[in-house]
């Protein structure tokens, strides 16, 4: 395995590797706060800081930006890191788009996952909407232009990503795409900004944010996965957080043995005010437990046996390369 130290710029020890494509290389990032934003095209990469709390990758662009040529710059263009390789893995560091409240910025995504076969472990994705997508992009785009940025053009192919013991923060869908998910044993925390918070507080709103917008694809047996994670709030009202909402129609996304607190809501899930989407998504839960859980959820979502949450467990197809091979 090839194996280098940051001196200054990630992105630029990314570019200098030199490395056959089967070969493994490892990143080791020292602590600090690098301003940069990272894209990585190179398969079998490890990324490696020395603690999310000590090495953090940060950059702030927002979608409500205008570019030089007039554009707006959209949630796609607007990533601190883009990965775009097969098996690339990060451990112990934190991506940040610290663009700002959403009011402000819009969609500012922190960590565009792109490549088959990633893993993040041990990290701490934060933002506040859109913090994290998981590729590819739906199928079609909704509106002109809507999908600019590097994964526009690139081909619609199945992608498997993997979180483990990591966490993810944001407001607004700050876990979306059309990729299939697994997240272990992650903290997933909710937080909002003041003025939201008192708008919420005096009736002017019924809701301060969703978890999840899956856009997965038809064909697509799960979407996101979440198994022994703990949906968490900076201090959010009860009642306030949504689990789910689908981007697409056919969005997939399975709770099993996860602690919900109290800033979850009571339906749990919302289905965008779209018939067809309440009709083709699935939103399932098995295991729930804790304030925020509850047996008394919206029509269109459902509670799974243990036997049935079997069917959508992690399986060995997510991980097509072994430990071994890595340390070779």
């Amino acid at each position: 395995m090839v194996t280098t130290i940051v001196k200054e710029s990630i992105q630029k020890t990314i570019d200098a590797l030199k490395k056959e494509p089967s070969e493994w290389a490892r990143i080791i990032i020292p602590s600090g706060t690098y301003k940069e934003r990272v894209e990585i095209h190179t398969p079998r990469l490890i990324l490696e800081g020395e603690g999310m709390d000590k090495t953090c990758v940060e950059m702030d662009f927002a979608a409500s930006e205008i570019l030089e040529n007039g554009e707006r710059r959209g949630t796609f263009r607007s990533y601190t890191m883009f990965v775009n390789a097969p098996e690339v893995i990060l451990k112990n560091l934190e991506v940040r788009n610290s663009a700002g409240p959403r009011k402000k910025a819009k969609q500012a995504v922190a960590l565009y996952s792109n490549g088959d076969c990633f893993r993040a472990e041990k990290c701490r994705i934060s933002g506040a909407q859109d913090t994290l997508f998981v590729g590819p992009l739906p199928k079609k785009e909704r509106v002109p232009n809507g999908f600019a940025g590097p994964g526009e053009l690139l081909p619609r192919v199945r992608t498997r990503h993997s979180f483990t013991e990591c966490e993810i923060r944001g407001d607004v869908d700050f876990i979306f795409g059309s990729g299939v998910a697994a997240f272990e044993k992650c903290r997933i925390i909710s937080k909002s900004e003041p003025e939201l918070l008192r708008l919420f507080e005096n009736g002017e709103m019924n809701t301060l944010g969703y978890v999840c917008a899956p856009s997965t694809y038809e064909e697509e047996k799960t979407g996101f996965l979440f198994k022994d994670c703990t949906f968490e709030s900076d201090n959010l009202p009860k009642n306030s957080v949504y689990l789910a909402r689908p981007w697409r129609d056919f969005a997939k996304c399975v709770f099993v043995n996860c602690r919900m607190d109290d800033h979850i809501k009571t339906e749990g899930f919302h289905d965008w005010n779209k018939k067809e989407a309440a009709e083709n998504c699935f939103f399932a839960e098995c295991g729930s437990y804790g304030p925020g859980a509850d047996k008394n959820r919206v029509s269109f979502a459902k509670i799974l046996t243990e036997e049935e949450a079997k069917l959508y467990e992690k399986d060995g197809e997510w991980e097509p390369f072994s430990e071994d091979e890595i340390k070779q």
